[in-house]
Parts: C-alpha cells; structure tokens; sequence
C-alpha cells in the first residue's frame, strides 16, 4: 500500500539499492542526488563518518527543496578498522575482497533525515556484521569482470551475485544492502506525526 504524506518526500539518491529499498516502505518520494564528494578521511570513525556524509548528503539536497522531508544516507565497510568504500579500479576491488576473504567484516549506514522549512533533523547509525566464506582466486577474479562490486563500498553485493560469498549475516539485512528500513521508518514516523500534528 503507497503511504502519502502532506509533504513531500525527497531522497537524496541515485542509487537504484536505496530506492529498490525505500519503495519497500511503501511512501511516495522523489530523486534528487546530492552533489557530495564521498571521500574518506583516514582518521574518521565509522559511526561518525556516515553520519557526517548522510548529513551533507541530504543537507546539499534540503537547500534546493521547501516543505520537503529528505533523506540523506551512507554507507562504509570496515575490516580490522580499516574503512573501505567503493573500489577505484578492478585491482582495488581484487585487493578488497581479497582482504574481506574467510573473514569478519562490519556494514555501517548512516542516516539523516531532514524536514524543510524547519531544518530540523535526525541522525542515526546501523551496524550489521558479515562473515565471509573464502573466496577462491578464480571466483573472485570472474566477479570482478562480471562489473558488480565496482559501485558497491566493500566491492560486492550483498542482495546480488556477491551473496555466494557471504557465511553468516549479522544484524539488519537491508542495512547491509545500503538502507536500514527498521530505523528510516522510525525516523520518518517522527517527523510524519509531528508534521501531522502541526
């Protein structure tokens, strides 16, 4: 059932996993990328580097929009504290999942939301952990050239062919896909009932 709101909802995002995962919802939103360079700085902790992104993300898309809700979010893989985005070329992605091979690594999202005119915000992190299964040369090398983990942070897909790889999920499934539905829903629900309220 597609839920309407009195004001509009805006998603600060291409990205065709987080609108798959927003339309799951069930709201009526619109695209708007944001402009945001999503660099990572080397001394940043994972928490509050998707946070501070999806903030900036959806902060660049609040100042082109009024009476809107936007929602900003990103999301970083870490192994042994090592922060990983999307891979720059296909011996970036081979280095990546050859390191994520037979090991456990951790999926954070951060999540703004935004309500416009009233610049009020929310922020919230989620954290859900993968164990990988070894992943033989061939294998890797085969998905490598399939062109999957190229746009993926962590160089594979959890809800696509990447999934082949993985051992055990632990935590917030859709989270690990790149939107933790569980915690955009309560954030929506906050700023739906106040707006309601007003």
């Amino acid at each position: 059932m597609e839920i309407i709101t009195k004001k509009r909802l805006v998603l600060a995002s291409n990205s065709s996993r987080r609108i798959a995962l927003l339309t799951i919802l069930g709201h009526r939103f619109d695209i708007i990328p944001h402009s945001i360079d999503e660099g990572i700085p080397g001394n940043a902790l994972p928490e509050e580097l998707v946070q501070n992104l999806a903030f900036l993300k959806a902060n660049d898309v609040a100042g082109r929009v009024d009476n809107a809700i936007v929602i900003g979010a990103d999301t970083v893989v870490v192994h042994n504290k090592n922060i990983m985005g999307k891979p720059k070329d296909t011996r970036d992605a081979k280095k990546i999942l050859a390191l994520l091979s037979n090991s456990e690594h951790s999926i954070f999202t951060g999540v703004c939301i935004i309500d416009m005119p009233s610049k009020k915000k929310l922020l919230r992190n989620e954290r859900t952990r993968i164990t990988m299964k070894h992943i033989p040369e061939e294998e890797m090398e085969a998905y490598i050239r399939s062109g999957e983990p190229m746009d993926k942070a962590g160089a594979y897909a959890v809800q696509g062919e990447g999934k082949k790889f993985i051992k055990k999920i632990d935590g917030s499934y859709s989270n690990a896909v790149g939107l933790p539905l569980e915690i955009v829903q309560e954030m929506l629900n906050h700023f739906i009932n106040h707006n309601a309220d007003a």
